[in-house]
Formats: structure tokens, sequence, C-alpha cells
């Protein structure tokens, strides 16, 4: 097991690695999320996403402030998340790049309600307006309104556990 230096201390900084390594041992469901630039669709995956509240129905996620999607959802006031089913690791491999242009090429999508994109076989989608924004460290945290949600049940997700993704059985009932 690894292990921090002085852990009573409050002036020391968590090692890094160990840091990364421990954050990577908590699973997390992996979505995409999407918005529009002018015409052109832009998106990036992301798994630091969480539901914030019921009534309303807010969601939580955050993005680093050097994303290119960061700031089109800022410019656009809207984006979708996209849950991701088991057996979709390339999208979200593709989605985890910097290369804009051409992310989309080649992935099936439609047009949600608020314009962003929404794949085609993922688990569940969720249409946002974005409602509020919060600096945090290295990243900025967005509070989305969901406006629409849907949801495919026969679907099961995908996980990101440890560096890489995993997909699940059917789900305990």
């Amino acid at each position: 097991m690894e292990y921090a230096t002085n852990i009573d201390d409050k002036e020391t900084i968590v090692d890094p690695t160990i840091y990364r390594n421990a954050l990577g041992s908590f699973a997390s469901g992996v979505t995409v999320l999407t918005t529009k630039a002018s015409e052109s669709p832009v998106g990036t995956t992301v798994s630091a996403f969480s539901a914030l509240s019921l009534v309303p129905p807010l969601v939580l996620v955050s993005l680093a402030l050097k994303s290119e999607t960061l700031a089109h959802i800022k410019r656009a006031g809207f984006f979708s998340v996209n849950i991701l089913s088991a057996g979709q690791g390339s999208i979200a491999r593709r989605f985890a790049t910097s290369n804009g242009s051409t992310k989309f090429d080649g992935v099936e999508y439609s047009l949600g309600k608020n314009g962003a994109p929404l794949f085609a076989g993922i688990s569940a989608s969720l249409e946002c307006d974005l409602d509020d924004c919060f600096r945090g460290g290295d990243h900025d945290i967005l509070i989305g309104f969901v406006r629409a949600a849907r949801v495919s049940p026969e679907l099961a997700p995908l996980v990101y556990y440890r560096g890489g993704f995993v997909g699940l059985g059917e789900a305990d009932k």
C-alpha cells in the first residue's frame, strides 16, 4: 500500500502520483459532454460527473480550465451528457484527446432538443442548460439544469477504473 508523507502535517501536499492512483481506485461511470460551437459539434470525455439534486434536477460536472469544450459550453449556455454503455470505450478514448475537428468522424449521433449531440447506443442522456459555474483548482465545476433525459435500461454502463474502461454485466436488481 502506498502512503503520502506525514498526513498530520497540514502543509504537506500529498504525492501527486499516489493521489492520482487513489482517485483511480474509485470506479466511475464514463460520460461525453457535448455542445455546439457555431455549426460544429464539440465534446470531451468526463468521468467527474455526478447527480447534484433531484428537485430541481441538477447535475455537476468538472472540466479542466484548458478544455476547449468548457469554453464552448460557457458560450453556448447548454450541454448534453452522453452516459456511455459497455463497449463504447473507443468513443471514450477518442473524446479524451484534443483532436477537436475529427472527434465526431464516424460517430453516429443526432441532435437533442437543445442542439447538442446525443450519441447512438448510449445507456442514458441528459440535456442541460448551464445553470452555474464555479472555480475549483485547475477545473471549473459546472452545474447543469436537466431539461430532458432518456434511458436505455437494456444497456450496461461503461466504467472507468484504474486507468482503463470496463463494461459491467447486467445490473443487480
